[in-house]
């Protein structure tokens, strides 16, 4: 049996991804499972150090110097999930608009103890009977916020999918449209711009790891079918039936239908590419185009504002523009130490690959 995990920032594009990989024969993927699980266990780990509790335990990584993701993957190697602490996450989500699987908590006492990946796999494998599934060569599960969790599951054998998506779009699902029935559209622009950079980060650090994959939503939904047969083929997985990408289907067998901010469409629809030239104000566009000009870069992902417009500003401020003026300069530094490329870029490879005119102008394979 195969395990995979699935994860991105919201409105990325992970929930398509987790219904395309599910459409594969002989899979089973969950949406969003058991989610409490790795906010508790990244809990558990700022416990340890003495770190204190925080709303949001899978945060950005920016300026953190408590602690490297190094010190994270090595908390989890050790670590051992008891049932009493399993059935705590389960028993904190009801109520969760999050929770995508409640039934799962019947069965969540099964997962005994064990390291995370020995109880993530325990729950993978109650997923087929829930989900009516006959799965006999691919389990798994998607959550989004979880990168910190890539390097760990990688090391376990699992396969990890890192959806990335243009941050401009990701900014207009999120603040635009319907964005509000799928996340807190209070979210500050620097919140969302931050956490964003963190998947790039991890995409970049992680690329060529055996087992990890970055997926670029514009170049998977313009040729989903390419794109999921290579995966099967990378994976020992037959490709998927014909017209089950045409006709997606939820886990309950449903015709799904995107939850797109704007406009739901059944199936893969390229649609929700570009959008933000139609719903993003100016000062919006030019602010996170600023925010996330390095990464952008790296990515192909060409600027659409007047670099003339100043308006921005006022959507950032104070000390926060002073230190994302001063990211800039450490990413333009060749020479900065260490310590500086973690705390603005979290890893070394990320701000090497940052400050490097090599990704300029074509989109940088991961």
């Amino acid at each position: 049996m195969h395990y995979c995990f699935i994860t991105g920032f919201l409105r990325s594009g992970t929930t398509l991804v987790e219904k395309l990989v599910h459409a594969l024969p002989g899979a089973c993927v969950g949406p969003q499972p058991f989610p409490f699980l790795y906010y508790d266990t990244k809990r558990a780990f700022l416990r340890a150090r003495g770190a204190g509790e925080e709303r949001y335990p899978l945060g950005s990584l920016f300026r953190e110097e408590r602690y490297r993701p190094e010190d994270f993957q090595a908390f989890l190697r050790s670590h051992r999930l008891t049932p009493q602490a399993t059935a705590a996450s389960f028993a904190a989500m009801r109520g969760y608009s999050g929770w995508k699987l409640p039934a799962l908590a019947a069965h969540a006492g099964q997962a005994g103890e064990g390291s995370f990946a020995e109880v993530y796999r325990k729950l993978c494998e109650r997923l087929p009977g829930i989900l009516g599934a006959e799965a006999s060569r691919l389990l798994g599960a998607k959550e989004v916020f979880c990168e910190e969790f890539i390097p760990y599951f990688l090391a376990e054998g699992v396969s990890v999918l890192l959806v990335l998506r243009d941050v401009r779009d990701v900014l207009t699902s999120l603040k635009f449209g319907s964005g509000a029935a799928y996340a807190n559209r209070d979210l500050p622009l620097l919140h969302i711009v931050r956490q964003w950079r963190k998947s790039v980060a991890f995409a970049l650090e992680l690329s060529g790891r055996p087992g990890f994959e970055a997926v670029r939503y514009e170049e998977l939904v313009a040729r989903p079918r390419a794109w999921l047969d290579a995966l099967a083929g990378r994976w020992g997985m037959p490709a998927a039936a014909p017209g089950a990408i045409e006709s997606l289907r939820d886990q309950e067998g449903r015709e799904w239908q995107s939850n797109s901010s704007f406009a739901p469409a059944r199936g893969v629809s390229r649609d929700s590419v570009g959008r933000f030239a139609e719903h993003l104000p100016a000062a919006w566009l030019a602010a996170v185009e600023w925010l996330c000009a390095p990464e952008m870069k790296v990515l192909g992902l060409r600027p659409a504002a007047d670099p003339a417009t100043d308006a921005w500003q006022d959507l950032v401020g104070g000390e926060e523009l002073d230190a994302e003026r001063q990211r800039l300069r450490v990413i333009g530094d060749p020479r900065a130490p260490e310590a500086e490329q973690r705390r603005w870029c979290i890893f070394p490879g990320a701000y090497r690959r940052l400050g490097s005119d090599s990704g300029a102008g074509s989109s940088a394979r991961m």
